[in-house]
């Protein structure tokens, strides 16, 4: 009879996360550029207290969300997550990320590809989940007809 060694699996190790946020104002008003303000305040505070979490900075752009032409820091951020130096990405609203549910698709396909998760606060919805395409394009259309 053959011996059987049982060898325990390794913890997995507490790998903190890289978290970058993404905001987005369309004109350069003075309430625009107020709530720009407000939210890299508040996305860089929570993302530096969150004890698991390493701040990998907050892209903001100051851009109408109907294109993707002219955003820079939405650019920076997507070859930034390309190259592996961002984890996990949270924003406020689909909207912020693009007013054109197509172009939300196909970034949090990019993203889902290369096992990064961007949550939209607004609609508590997270990008990795496949099943959840419906909802957010549902949610994007909607929010869509609403503005």
């Amino acid at each position: 009879m053959k011996n059987v060694r049982i060898i325990p699996a390794k913890p997995k190790e507490n790998k903190k996360l890289r978290v970058a946020a993404y905001c987005r104002v369309s004109t350069s008003g003075p309430e625009q550029i107020r709530s720009i303000e407000i939210q890299i305040s508040a996305y860089t505070k929570m993302i530096k207290s969150h004890p698991n979490w390493i701040f990998a900075g907050v892209y903001c752009d100051i851009e109408s969300g109907l294109r993707r032409s002219g955003r820079k820091s939405l650019d920076k951020l997507l070859e930034k997550a390309a190259k592996g130096q961002i984890d996990y990405i949270i924003t406020k609203s689909i909207s912020r990320v693009s007013r054109d549910t197509l172009e939300v698709l196909k970034i949090i396909r990019f993203l889902r590809e290369r096992g990064i998760n961007m949550h939209f606060e607004n609609e508590k919805l997270d990008s990795i989940e496949a099943d959840k395409e419906f909802e957010i394009t549902l949610r994007g259309k909607l929010m869509m007809k609403a503005c």
